[in-house]
């Protein structure tokens, strides 16, 4: 049976580089996306997801030791010189200031107390 589906350019191109990466032909790719979609269940819970993973063996390729401690490594991570603490704060009082206005705003418009 044969199919024709129309597709956006941004889509398409997404198509083909990732089957590309995979090896394989637009279509080729394109029918895996929709077997797999039609043979999985329609909604995996969490826990069905979680046990998938540990049931899927490790790719030892992918796998790379440990070289340090990675909360050493976070807290001898230089600071960001860009980030201004002081700056940051004025900045954040003023978006909770404004959340607050519409609050109001909306208890208001809606007859809420207050």
């Amino acid at each position: 049976m044969a199919i024709t589906i129309r597709l956006d350019d941004d889509l398409v191109a997404g198509l083909e580089n990732r089957a590309k990466q995979q090896q394989l032909s637009v279509e080729q790719f394109a029918i895996s996306i929709l077997t797999e979609a039609v043979e999985e269940p329609e909604s995996v819970t969490p826990r069905e997801a979680v046990a998938r993973i540990h049931a899927t063996a490790p790719n030892p390729s992918q796998v790379r030791p440990a070289a340090a401690n990675l909360a050493d490594v976070l807290r001898a991570a230089p600071g960001d010189p860009c980030f201004d603490l002081e700056s940051w704060k004025r900045q954040w009082s003023g978006v909770e200031a404004e959340l607050k206005a519409i609050t109001r705003a909306n208890d208001v418009a809606e007859r809420r107390g207050g």
